[in-house]
């Protein structure tokens, strides 16, 4: 009989005496008993129901959960066992399981089965007094297991880590990703995923050696950008509306100029007037391996985060293509979260990331920052790949033009 897990494998009360020949009136008293603190009763006539024939996930329960009150672990398994095997997701089972091994000193174990329970059973307030106050002592055990993992691992690979000779960021990353410091990020392009290409949140700077041109231009591009914002310049949204395609602007951006744009390039077309007010700039831009496919890139902009302004998170289109961000106008309190990896903007200090992993920025600052946003090709893309990247953006394009 599958029972639910509230109801601590209930089964409907009854008055009867341990020589019934009922099972379902002796597994009614069995749960009386085990209420009543009475575990060795409990077992008693648990186990005459099943040489009666029952045999269902409630009665097993009921001896695992009487026999680890008593001390039996071994019993407690096996019962707790036979349990599960007609209930797989009997999360009261695993919770006894865990109990039985942390008991019997194997945290390990126990901190499996806390884990397998309160994930098929989240605690929750309409949980039964009960059951609550049992799955509570296994969040806690677990919490407890964990940290004396993590504080054993950490004592075990601390000395790899601390040589700095040695170390890379992916042995830290691994350490962070067993003790659940980090979570996995990948690329969730919203349009076109290229395969098997390399996953960098960062891409590493030795891939790209004409950033440091591009970085010794940061004065005469931030002079440019000096001269916008003196002259009152317009900063449109970043992101607007297509009444062609429904909305999916889960976060109130669209038309919003918190995030504003002044672009030199639009999908893929340069916007000359624009380019005119900002020749040293558009003459650094034209000196990358710029992203140019059909009417989606190369989109570059100096892109304007208001003071107190957030971008929440969210992912890129198309994962062939890397954004750059030549910081320029930066406030204290600002910051840029690509998957696992937060940095603060620095001026004139360029980087690459992979934006069709979730990312997001902000400004807690009481002033506006400014950046300049270009895009490139990744590296590992040869000719021929670009060609079918940019053929299939038109075709996506043209079809029903």
């Amino acid at each position: 009989m599958a029972t639910n897990i509230n109801s601590l494998w209930t089964h409907p009360m009854t008055t009867g005496t341990q020589f019934s020949t009922n099972p379902q009136q002796l597994l009614g008293d069995a749960i009386a008993a085990l209420r009543a603190t009475q575990p060795e009763n409990a077992v008693l006539l648990a186990k005459q129901a099943v040489e009666l024939g029952l045999d269902d996930t409630t009665v097993w329960g009921v001896i695992a959960l009487a026999s680890r009150n008593m001390g039996d672990y071994e019993t407690a398994h096996e019962a707790a066992d036979r349990a599960i095997a007609h209930e797989a997701r009997n999360a009261r089972a695993f919770v006894v399981k865990g109990d039985a091994f942390f008991a019997q000193n194997n945290p390990r174990a126990a901190a499996a089965f806390y884990q397998r329970a309160l994930t098929l059973s989240p605690l929750h307030p309409e949980m039964v007094q009960e059951i609550r106050v049992e799955f509570l002592r296994a969040q806690t055990r677990l919490q407890d297991l964990q940290t004396a993992f993590s504080q054993h691992m950490t004592s075990e690979v601390q000395p790899l880590l601390d040589n700095t000779d040695r170390c890379t960021p992916r042995m830290q990353g691994a350490v962070d990703l067993l003790l659940g410091k980090r979570r996995l990020f990948y690329p969730e392009p919203r349009h076109i995923m290229i395969p098997d290409l390399p996953v960098h949140e960062f891409y590493p700077r030795d891939q790209f050696p004409w950033l440091e041109n591009l970085e010794a231009k940061t004065s005469v591009i931030l002079d440019e950008l000096n001269g916008l914002i003196a002259h009152g310049t317009s900063f449109d949204p970043y992101l607007t509306e297509n009444n062609e395609r429904p909305v999916f602007d889960t976060h109130g951006m669209a038309g919003n100029d918190d995030w504003g744009a002044f672009y030199l390039w639009k999908n893929g077309e340069a916007i000359p007037e624009n380019q005119s007010l900002c020749r040293e700039t558009t003459k650094a831009m034209n000196a990358l391996p710029l992203v140019f496919s059909g009417e989606r890139c190369p989109n570059i902009l100096f892109s304007r985060l208001k003071a107190g302004a957030t971008i929440p998170p969210h992912n890129g289109m198309i994962n062939s293509r890397l954004i750059g961000h030549l910081p320029l106008i930066i406030p204290d309190d600002c910051g840029f979260r690509v998957g696992n990896q937060t940095r603060q903007w620095a001026l004139g200090e360029a980087f690459l990331f992979d934006d069709t992993i979730e990312h997001e920025a902000w400004n807690h600052s009481s002033e506006d920052r400014f950046v300049l946003i270009f895009e490139v090709w990744k590296p590992e893309l040869n000719e021929a790949e670009q060609e079918l990247i940019t053929r299939m953006l038109t075709a996506v394009d043209s079809y029903g033009a």
